[in-house]
């Protein structure tokens, strides 16, 4: 693979192709009064260096727009000047805008104005799209550009129709970013980073028929075209919060002494765009910091930070340097029920353990959490008399401690990512453009020292887990019937690192008027450096999962657009090949994980037996898609294709080396893994019901081999040691359709109501399954992200600047803007009790409605403010999000008739109480208040 990557490198270079973060403006200038094509006629994008010259046809395109709205001007000597506003450019689309020009007689230039048409119908929409534009971000009750997906057809939380959540590509201006260990992380889709929700000017939901420009993806393709810089300043300021108020239901009605909290959380976000020099330079830059000091339950603190900036530089109409960097800091804890009993204050249920006077000895042991940090740790003896449990003692001895939330792991995420771009354009119709890009991630977590046990004064400073060097040291586990945490430190450490620099080169050229060629290549180079720990059979006896590794990823493809009035194609071909070897040593994995290894070499690594190195993995992916406008307002589309993803980083590369294995639970990658597959179709119509309604049909279907599971081998040449190891050894498929009906935004209001029919049936819903441990997995079963029913709504109403009463001159009937946001789930499945059937029943339906309240005030033509209110789950909906336990769930207790469908029943205690979880339900009713700044 060394060799052979140049040598692709060389063989693509003439067939470079882009990827899609800009759209084009096209169409055919002819004359008014005769039909005839017009020759040589200006066309500009007004405000910018981008035209075009129509040619002997008539026909004049304009390539590489980035997404927004724009004025477009055509001149022609001896005709009237049109000058046609609000013409939409969305990324990977043509914007269709044809002219009709009027002779003139004056010598001084005429101007005829228009309003573009904003046909609701895309003829050259192939497959299923949505657009998420800034305006609607910015009027939804969301946080986050992946809130705002989730309320596309199709979408299951972070599944696309049906595919498992780390099926899903986010690029931002047009590449890439993904963690090639996200595993680890459990992030969404391997995505370590984020972008501020102001800095996106649109987002593209794909849910099937991707073109060859796009790789290593199978289910959904999030595509973030961030702002460029503007001519004018402009900008936002907005600050929100979560006042702590807004439940009107806390979990004791559960029947669970729990306090549930509010939300304490503060919004800072922000965004400018302006030029620097002249028209030469100009610059786009966005900021999100959330501060959340409490959440629903404790221990739920975070702080997140999210930087966005571009530099633009436009040294010629032909030529663009583009450079940006998007930055992002997180840091959080999180609530674990099992260590919700024992601590201070009314968010524990008790402040003291007794645990009991201790074997061969007079000295009762007692448990005391405080609030008093400088007790942490401590250790109280006195000399004190009794009995306890009908045993005597003259001893009490006191430790001090924190609550158990206390001493759970700490976690942080960072990730910078650093982009180049250059474009240049060879003529009006062709143009190339070079990306480089480097991306760092590193998700981090550890307990703290929070009872400073070195006495250096740091409490924030991670426990040392290796008791070979200087400490401080975690303290094992204690439990209260094997339940209840009393003392000691969350069991594991983590700390990956990932490092991915991307080149790609990309060409597009419109040949003629019916043929848009691209082709391009990629080639990503990946650093993972992995140290995971966990000792949950004691301190000192470690689970070890070290390893440091880079690999190489080569992607290249052509791809033809091919337009004819009657029909629009999309025709492609992929090839991708993946090197898990990459630059340096090669890497092996033992023939046999029956006999893997007999000895250990002086570097504690096991020296394997046979060994095997892993190949290169090479496939070709067909991508077509077909588009029929049927009638001005119809269209049918058609797509089908094969599309192929490698393997995380941790099914490829965990443990690998087969280090400190215990009896069972050894968890072991593969080097050799092949990428997954998905050969998916799709059918659609799509009808316009007159100027401003729409309604969507679409059909799917996707086949998936070669997904990642576990086989479970017996290694008999190390003391019959259990291994799982991870194996292409699972299948799935899905299917459904999707309808959509969408009406545009006009005076008064707009929206879409979506459903979703799917069905999505496999042998095992995530890696964890163990495929050769049970024969239910040898089964196709419903999984457990299968909902069958799945509606949403997007509702918006305004009203116009000028509505209503005139007070002076104050319209406080104007500009008065709501959105709603709907869902609703049918019950998503669960395994009965007693059998071997996985997912055969199913839970409640869930549903759930937000609210955003805003008016606007305007100061003038440029400054303003707007005040707003956001209201989560309007209606206080609690909804069942997972079955405690399924045999109290199903079968209850004939001595309490409270027992039986209660999902929130997890535990019964030795004094045969029950025991009630909070997390069974989603959140309650919370409110964030806000105001925004701009001009």
């Amino acid at each position: 693979m060394k060799r052979f990557l140049p040598l692709m490198f060389l063989f693509f270079l003439p067939h470079l192709l882009w990827a899609g973060v800009t759209g084009k403006i096209a169409g055919i200038i002819t004359d008014a009064s005769t039909g005839e094509p017009l020759p040589g006629v200006n066309v500009i994008l007004k405000g910018t260096s981008m035209g075009a010259a129509s040619d002997m046809q008539g026909y004049y395109v304009i390539l590489n727009i980035p997404p927004g709205t724009y004025t477009l001007e055509a001149s022609f000597v001896g005709y009237k000047n049109v000058v046609v506003n609000e013409v939409v450019v969305n990324v990977d689309l043509t914007t269709r805008i044809d002219i009709k020009m009027q002779e003139t007689t004056l010598e001084t230039s005429e101007t005829i104005t228009v309003i573009a048409s904003k046909p609701m119908i895309r003829k050259d929409e192939v497959s299923t799209r949505h657009f998420v534009s800034s305006q609607d971000m910015e009027l939804q009750p969301i946080t986050s550009f992946q809130e705002a997906a989730r309320f596309q057809p199709g979408v299951v939380g972070t599944h696309f129709r049906g595919g498992r959540a780390g099926e899903v590509l986010i690029l931002i201006d047009g590449i890439p970013v993904r963690d090639p260990a996200g595993t680890y992380s459990g992030s969404f889709g391997g995505f370590t980073s984020d972008v501020p929700k102001l800095g996106i000017e649109q987002m593209e939901v794909s849910l099937g028929g991707f073109s060859a420009e796009y790789g290593n993806v199978q289910s959904g393709i999030l595509n973030l075209a961030l702002k460029e810089g503007s001519k004018k300043f402009s900008g936002r300021l907005r600050f929100s919060a979560k006042p702590g108020f807004g439940a009107t239901t806390s979990f004791t009605e559960h029947g669970y002494r729990f306090k549930l909290l509010q939300p304490l959380e503060n919004y800072y976000e922000g965004s400018i765009t302006g030029p620097l020099y002249k028209n030469k330079i100009s610059f786009s830059a966005s900021a999100q910091i959330i501060d959340q000091n409490q959440g629903f339950y404790p221990n739920e603190n975070s702080y997140k930070q999210n930087y966005q900036g571009k530099l633009t530089f436009k040294f010629s109409p032909n030529l663009k340097l583009s450079v940006g960097t998007v930055i992002n800091r997180n840091e959080w804890d999180n609530f674990y029920f099992p260590a919700s009993k024992y601590g201070p204050g009314p968010n524990y249920q008790k402040d003291t353990y007794y645990k009991g006077v201790r074997s061969g000895t007079d000295t009762l042991e007692v448990y005391r959490y405080v609030f008093d940090k400088n007790l942490y740790g401590k250790i109280e003896t006195k000399n004190e008399s009794g009995l306890f449990d009908s045993t005597a003692y003259n001893v009490v001895k006191t430790y001090y401690m924190a609550g158990m939330q206390e001493y759970l792991w700490h976690n942080k995420q960072a990730s910078n990512l650093f982009y180049l771009t250059w474009t240049h354009s060879l003529s009006a119709k062709t143009f190339y453009e070079i990306r480089l890009n480097s991306f760092y991630s590193n998700y981090h977590y550890a307990t703290r020292d929070i009872e400073d046990r070195d006495g250096d004064g740091d409490r924030n400073e991670d426990l040392e887990w290796d008791i070979s060097k200087p400490g401080p040291h975690p303290i094992y586990r204690e439990r209260e019937d094997n339940f209840w945490w009393l003392r000691g430190d969350d069991p594991g450490y983590r700390d990956q690192k990932s490092w991915t620099q991307t080149l790609k080169a990309d060409l597009v050229s419109q040949i003629n008027s019916n043929h848009l060629l691209k082709g391009g290549i990629q080639l990503d180079y990946h650093t993972t450096k992995v140290e995971n720990i966990s000792w949950t059979l004691g301190v000192g006896i470690y689970r070890y999962d070290v390893w440091t590794q880079n690999s190489l990823d080569f992607g290249a493809y052509i791809q033809d657009k091919i337009e004819y009035q009657g029909i629009i194609g999309l025709v492609g071909l992929r090839f991708d090949a993946f090197d898990p070897n990459g630059l340096y040593d090669d890497i092996y994995y033992p023939a046999d994980y029956a006999n893997p290894f007999t000895t250990v070499g002086p570097d504690g690594i096991p020296i394997l037996q046979n060994p095997k190195k892993a190949s290169i993995k090479y496939q070709l992916s067909p991508r077509i898609g077909i588009s029929h406008p049927i009638t001005e307002k119809s269209i049918l589309h058609f797509t089908y294709g094969h599309y192929f993803q490698r393997p995380d980083g941790y099914f490829l590369y965990r443990n690998h080396y087969l280090q400190s294995l215990t009896k069972v639970g050894n968890y072991v990658g593969n080097p050799d893994l092949s990428p997954e597959k998905t050969v998916a179709y799709e059918i659609g119509v799509e009808q316009q019901i007159g100027n401003d309604y729409k309604i969507t049909l679409t059909g799917y279907y996707k086949d998936i081999t070669n997904l990642m599971n576990y086989y479970k081998y017996v290694a008999r040449s190390v003391g019959d040691r259990e291994l799982n190891v991870y194996m292409n050894a699972d299948y799935g498929n899905s299917k459904g359709f999707e309808v959509t009906f969408s009406r545009r935004m006009g005076k008064f209001f707009g929206g879409n109501l979506n459903y979703t029919y799917s069905i999505a049936k496999g042998r095992s819903s995530s890696a964890s399954g163990g495929a050769n441990s049970w024969n239910s997995v040898k089964r196709m079963n419903y999984l457990s992200f299968d909902q069958t029913h799945t509606v949403n709504a997007i509702l918006n109403f305004r009203t116009p600047e000028d509505f209503g009463t005139l007070i002076g001159s104050f319209h406080p009937f104007g500009n008065w803007m709501v959105s709603m946001l709907f869902k609703y789930g049918s019950g998503l499945p669960y395994s009965s009790y007693g059998t071997d059937r996985i997912n055969d029943k199913r839970m409640p339906a869930t549903h759930n409605l937000d609210l955003k309240l805003m008016k606007e005030l305007r100061f003038s033509a440029r400054y303003g403010m707007r005040l707003f209110i956001d209201v989560f789950n309007v209606y206080d909906r609690h909804n069942v999000q997972f079955i405690g336990d399924n045999q109290y769930y199903e079968l209850g207790d004939p001595n309490d008739p409270t027992i039986k469908g209660d999902p929130s029943v997890i535990w019964r205690e030795a004094d045969g109480s029950y025991v009630r979880t909070p997390l069974a339900y989603s959140p309650g009713r919370y409110i964030r208040l806000g105001f925004e700044l701009f001009f």
